[in-house]
């Protein structure tokens, strides 16, 4: 995002924040296409967080930061964002159009931002690894319910997070990113660093992430990678041999495979 986060105001009430993601940047409509889909997505976003009181933090062309006083407002916002996207997504494009979000509940306890800080990392997390579209921790789905009485969360349209899960989830991510500043992570050293077998650390990530460790690490990789070419951190061969990939062919293929578009036309229509 834009990294020019909006001040949070602290108060008496529990803080819940968003993070939600729409892949419009990953895409290989025509310019034209690109601009019409981006309006009506953030028009029908502004509405709705409008609506539901959200306070927007930062966001860009495909990602919103949003918090909530109330746990009832950021569910039932995030239920509705949901229900929009797919009357805003062009119909010939619905394959290219993703929508994710993470919902995570502050602490009320000890220093504000940095509690602030942990639950928009979870937010982020949730929406950005976990296999599902809208995610909670079961903090946030504990709010909920002590808000709403006679109300639960459904299972089948929101996926909650628990504790031991959000744990493994956050270990895994600083690991991956640890490893990353010397290279490419590999399978072995993220198991030995997480202190799990081979297989628990199979069955966590795919329950998580819907893929293999394998996959998982490389999509890790390949996100790395497209930062780092939206950043203009260097040419394709020096992004690919940085993020751990053999050659820059094998590279265009992986990135191709899991972005739908080519990183040399991604550069050429979306880096500015």
């Amino acid at each position: 995002m834009s990294g020019k986060r909006t001040d949070i105001e602290v108060g008496d009430s529990p803080r819940i924040f968003m993070v939600m993601e729409s892949s419009n940047y990953l895409n290989r409509l025509e310019a034209s296409q690109f601009s019409i889909f981006t309006q009506k997505f953030h028009h029908s976003v502004s509405k709705t967080l409008g609506h539901f009181e959200g306070q927007v933090l930062d966001q860009d062309n495909s990602k919103y930061l949003v918090s909530f006083e109330s746990a009832t407002n950021a569910v039932l916002c995030a239920l509705q964002i949901e229900q929009k996207f797919k009357y805003v997504t062009p119909r010939f494009d619905v394959g290219n159009r993703k929508l994710k979000i993470g919902l995570a509940a502050a602490d009320t306890v000890g220093d504000e931002m940095r509690i602030f800080d942990k639950a928009i990392a979870q937010a982020t997390q949730m929406c950005e690894v976990v296999n599902d579209t809208l995610v909670i921790s079961a903090a946030v789905k504990l709010q909920y319910e002590s808000e709403n009485k006679n109300a639960r969360i459904n299972a089948e349209h929101i996926r909650t997070l628990k504790s031991r899960e959000l744990d493994f989830l956050n270990r895994l991510i600083k690991a991956s990113q640890r490893f990353s500043k010397y290279g490419a992570p590999g399978l072995e050293q993220l198991r030995a660093a997480l202190g799990y077998s081979r297989s628990t650390f199979y069955r966590h990530i795919k329950r998580l992430t819907g893929k293999s460790p394998h996959f998982f690490i490389r999509e890790f990789r390949l996100k790395r990678a497209l930062k780092l070419l939206h950043d203009r951190r260097g040419n394709i061969s020096k992004i690919a041999s940085e993020t751990g990939f053999k050659n820059a062919s094998h590279f265009a293929r992986c990135f191709n495979e899991t972005f739908g578009i080519l990183p040399s036309r991604y550069a050429r229509q979306y880096v500015m």
